[in-house]
């Protein structure tokens, strides 16, 4: 086996046994909310201008696949524990609600929405 196969095997071992203490510490429910908002909040910050134009875009012509695909790129740069893949949809929906309390993002959807309404 190359040190590189056996750095994943380790990597894998840890998280493991990361997740087994988690699940058996009494704090389990806090922890896990604070890898989630970690989460969230790194799923936030990850996104680009790009993203976030896209973001409004696909928001207010109700594409939500659309709209679930650019955060499909930035969820595994920001995955903490491997239990967060089993409820991705709803960090990605916190991270949605997030999004749009942004003022920054709110100018764009409504940016976006007087250009629709313009006919363009």
């Amino acid at each position: 086996m190359t040190i590189k196969r056996w750095g994943w095997w380790g990597l894998g071992a840890a998280l493991i046994g990361a997740g087994v203490i988690a699940g058996l510490s009494p704090n389990y429910e806090d922890a896990q909310a604070a890898t989630d908002r970690q989460t969230v909040d790194c799923m936030a910050k990850q996104l680009t201008q790009d993203d976030k134009r896209s973001i409004a875009q696909f928001a207010d012509t109700n594409d939500f696949d659309s709209l679930w695909r650019v955060y499909d790129r930035v969820f595994p740069e920001c995955t903490v524990r491997g239990d967060q893949r089993d409820r991705k949809s709803e960090l990605v929906t916190s991270a949605w609600r997030v999004l749009s309390t942004d003022r920054e993002f709110m100018r764009l959807r409504e940016a976006n929405a007087a250009h629709a309404a313009l006919g363009h």
